[in-house]
C-alpha cells in the first residue's frame, strides 16, 4: 500500500482531502482510481487507511477505513553523527538510515571536511534532506519521520555525556570489534546508541582523543577499509542486529 506523510494529520471526522501535490502523485504518477486504498501518517505513531473517493490531478480525497499503530520503529534510539561527505553519498546515508531505523541524524563538520562541507548548512540543502527523510519514511513503513539537524562542528555536535552507548568505527582501532563493544543481547539493555562516522580520509588522532573523552568507544569493522557511506550503513545494520532489531 502506498503511504503519504501528512504532518497536520487528518480531520477528526468526515472526508479527508489530500494536498494538491499528493493528489498529483496519486493520479499522475501512481495512476490510482477511486476505490483503491492508501495509507497516511502524521508522525505521531498512528496510520490511517483511506479508501479513495475521488482522484484527479487537482483534487483527491477519501474516507478512513482503518486506524492502526504499526510496530515498525526499533526500541533503540539510534543517533547517527555523519561527517559531511559528497552530496550523493550523504543523501544515500540519510535514505538507507531511515529505512533501517535511525531516529536522529547529525551532520558533522570534522577537520577534513570543514571547507568543503560548510555549504551543507544552506536552507535549500536542509529542505532537500528533509524531503529525502520523508520519502524514505513513507516507503519503508515507518510512522515517524526522523530529524536531521543543521551541520555543526564535532565539538558542538557531541554532548559531554551522551546517553547510552557511543560507537565510533575507526581504522586505527584493530582489536576491539563492534560486537565486543556492544556486549551480548542478554546483557545489553540500552535504549540509545550513538554512532559517529568519519569523512573521507577518516577522523584524526586528535578527534579520536576528543571523542574518547566524551565516552566514545572506537571499534574496528574488520580488515577492509570501507567508504564513509558504507561504514554508516554497515554499522547501523550491525548495531540493530546485535540488539535483536533485525528479525531476531
Amino acid at each position: 500500500m502506498h503511504r503519504f506523510y501528512l504532518p497536520d494529520g487528518i480531520p477528526a471526522e468526515g472526508p479527508v482531502q489530500l494536498p494538491r501535490e499528493i493528489a498529483r502523485q496519486v493520479s499522475r504518477v501512481l495512476r490510482m482510481r477511486a476505490g483503491e486504498e492508501i495509507g497516511v501518517f502524521d508522525g505521531s505513531g498512528v496510520q490511517w487507511t483511506l479508501e479513495l473517493d475521488e482522484v484527479s490531478s487537482r483534487s483527491a480525497g477519501g474516507h478512513v477505513t482503518d486506524v492502526t499503530r504499526p510496530s515498525t520503529e526499533p526500541d533503540v534510539h539510534i543517533t547517527l553523527y555523519q561527517s559531511l561527505i559528497d552530496a550523493t553519498q550523504f543523501e544515500l546515508v540519510l535514505q538507507k538510515g531511515v529505512e533501517l531505523g535511525v531516529k536522529t541524524f547529525v551532520p558533522v563538520l570534522t577537520e577534513r571536511v570543514r571547507g568543503a562541507g560548510s555549504t551543507g548548512a544552506s536552507e535549500g540543502r536542509q529542505a532537500r534532506w528533509g524531503r529525502i527523510l520523508q520519502e524514505a519514511a513513507e516507503q519503508s513503513g515507518r510512522v515517524f519521520v526522523p530529524e536531521v539537524e543543521s551541520p555543526v562542528s564535532l565539538e558542538e555536535a557531541v554532548p559531554e555525556t551522551p546517553s547510552g552507548q557511543f560507537i565510533v568505527p575507526w581504522e586505527g582501532e584493530t582489536s576491539l570489534s563492534l560486537r565486543e563493544a556492544m556486549g551480548t543481547r542478554e546483557t545489553n539493555s540500552t535504549k540509545a546508541v550513538s554512532i559517529l562516522i568519519g569523512p573521507k580520509g577518516g577522523l584524526t588522532e586528535s578527534e579520536i582523543e576528543f571523542l574518547r573523552g566524551r565516552g566514545a568507544v572506537p571499534v574496528t569493522l574488520g580488515s577492509r577499509i570501507l567508504r564513509a557511506e558504507t561504514a554508516a550503513i554497515a554499522t547501523v545494520s550491525a548495531v540493530l542486529y546485535e540488539l535483536g532489531e533485525l528479525g531476531g
